[in-house]
């Protein structure tokens, strides 16, 4: 079975449930799987309408730029992360082409899985995520990502899946953790009110580390 068939029955289940339901996962399973990388991107809920498919969204479209060319930026780099890019080279430079080609090479993960507004309640987050407990672990399971990216979600995710564990911190204060070789990693939503390159070199600079610490995911 592919990961899309996969992904049309749990998400068939759930909106038997919840009719509003809306679906996110993998963009393009070919592109996925044959990443350098298996990146997901764990984010809290999508802002708006009900009963629709963030991933033929952002397939299809491509997203929208505010939120997701930090992201198709951040995916560049990773899956380039032995060359050494300028800033230049990112910033406003063929912002559409790259997320049309990078977004369709990760998977995005909600934890609430119907949408809310600009701003996220932490409390109905933690809630829809403790009861989607067992849909969100069938999720990953299914991906098997070789990085997950907390996009202001790492504290819920380890309060629901990873109770009591200690985390590791690298040297420049990004917390992880490697959970059965898939590496976990805190940080920022791409919306975050911080300037774009500070937010792209902090995290490459994490994956690097991780990478050599840990010896995960060797390019």
């Amino acid at each position: 079975m592919s990961i899309r068939e996969a992904e049309e029955e749990l998400f068939a289940a759930l909106k038997a449930v919840n009719p509003d339901t809306v679906e996110d996962g993998i963009i393009d399973e070919a592109e996925y799987l044959s990443a350098k990388i298996k990146i997901v991107y764990l984010m809290k809920e999508v802002n708006g309408g009900s009963a629709w498919s963030l991933r033929e969204f952002l397939r299809e479209e491509a997203g929208c730029a505010t939120a997701w060319n930090p992201i198709a930026r951040w995916t560049e780099g990773i899956l380039s992360l032995e060359e050494e890019k300028d800033w230049n080279e990112y910033w406003m430079r063929e912002e559409e082409t790259r997320r049309e080609k990078m977004l369709k090479k990760i998977g995005v993960v909600n934890l609430k899985k119907t949408s809310g507004g600009g701003s996220s309640d932490r409390k109905v987050i933690y809630e829809a995520a403790k009861e989607n407990r067992n849909f969100l672990q069938h999720q990953l399971e299914l991906y098997k990502p070789q990085i997950i990216i907390c996009c202001g979600t790492a504290q819920i995710f380890a309060d629901i899946f990873l109770p009591g564990r200690e985390w590791k911190c690298t040297s420049r204060g990004i917390w992880y953790y490697v959970w059965g070789g898939t590496a976990i990693i805190e940080f920022y939503h791409p919306g975050a009110h911080v300037l774009h390159c500070l937010l792209h070199y902090g995290l490459l600079d994490a994956v690097r580390e991780i990478q050599k610490t840990e010896g995960l995911w060797r390019q």
